[in-house]
């Protein structure tokens, strides 16, 4: 299908004012780089960056997400609220963040015959990309038979919305989705700060050389949280209203779907299923809301097995009555599964 251009025209509309970087976010991110163009408006003063948490080798850092029983993230919480369990054992926390830092995301979009057309893939992916924030970074990243990185880690939109203009007609129905997931959860590995990799596909895959398994013993101890958007529920409900799809087709569609969701699960994030295209902004909003409330959270384990095995981690917080209505609010804290010890 091609592209329809008076889409191409509106979401370019949405992209004017992105910030052009010549170089992907790093560890050593802000050194050597252009200053942006144009420059910002003057702005007030921010407030001090959080000093840097001490050297040490066995330092564990992950993000944490805290929501109410509605699923509503709670920021301005106190390092005294919470409590970190590496397996049973209490750890002393270290380091404790939660500033609004930017966001260094990734998003991977199934470009297969399956589910390509324009409100299935290019209107939601470019939906996403305009609800991140100027100074956040972004990859985009598309998958069929393999990995293709189509517009590297810029903070400048039209870059992006040119990534989306290329995609014009997929020629695969295979999708690697294991890969994708495997592959970019990897390269993310050195990329410090919050950071987040947001999936849109059908959850099936046909053709990753990652098994399932493999994947999600990657995704458990990844400190990047994987946000999973399924864009095979129009296709499913249309074809099921039709009686097209029998019992062994839902079972199929019904294993996709779990894909999705333990990747999700695996990393602290959050799967989503829209059964209409209107659902998709109030998820793009549940998904930037969440990314700006983490927790960044550190320890130094106490008498840590240097056994290369992954250690579980378990957080908890103190509930309390945020909204003043005399119950509960439910608190509960979201986080990857665990971490890889070294090994001797």
């Amino acid at each position: 299908m091609r592209l329809r251009k008076p889409f191409i025209l509106l979401a370019a509309a949405c992209f004017l004012g992105g910030i052009a970087i010549a170089q992907g976010p790093r560890r050593d991110v802000g050194k050597g780089l252009p200053p942006a163009d144009p420059p910002p408006a003057p702005a007030a003063k921010s407030p001090a960056a959080p000093p840097a948490p001490p050297v040490d080798a066995d330092l564990v850092m992950f993000n944490v997400v805290v929501e109410n029983k509605n699923g509503v993230p709670i920021r301005g919480l106190q390092k005294e609220q919470f409590k970190l369990f590496d397996g049973n054992v209490e750890q002393n926390i270290t380091h404790f963040v939660s500033t609004d830092a930017p966001l260094t995301v990734a998003v991977a979009i199934e470009f297969s015959q399956v589910v390509y057309s324009v409100d299935n893939v290019l209107a939601p992916t470019a939906a996403l990309v305009d609800s991140l924030g100027p100074e956040d970074w972004a990859a985009l990243v598309s998958f069929d038979v393999r990995t293709n990185i189509v517009t590297d880690f810029t903070r400048n939109r039209a870059e992006l919305l040119a990534g989306l203009q290329s995609l014009d007609r997929p020629v695969y129905r295979e999708a690697a989705l294991f890969d994708v997931v495997y592959d970019t959860l990897d390269r993310m590995e050195n990329i410090d700060g919050r950071k987040a990799l947001f999936v849109l596909g059908t959850g099936f895959d046909s053709i990753s050389e990652h098994t399932l398994s493999q994947t999600l013993k990657k995704a458990e101890s990844s400190d990047t949280m994987v946000y999973a958007v399924s864009m095979g529920q129009l296709t499913r409900i249309r074809l099921e209203g039709t009686g097209r799809i029998g019992f062994g087709n839902s079972i199929d569609y019904l294993a996709a779907d779990n894909n999705m969701r333990q990747f999700a699960e695996a990393t602290g994030g959050v799967v989503f299923f829209p059964r209409v295209p209107q659902d998709y902004p109030g998820i793009y909003g549940k998904l930037i809301q969440d990314l700006h409330s983490q927790y960044s959270i550190g320890f130094v384990p106490k008498n840590l097995k240097k056994d290369g095995k992954l250690h579980k981690l378990r957080v908890e917080v103190e509930d309390q009555d945020l909204d003043r209505d005399g119950r509960l609010d439910g608190l509960t804290a979201r986080h990857k599964k665990g971490y890889n010890a070294p090994k001797r």
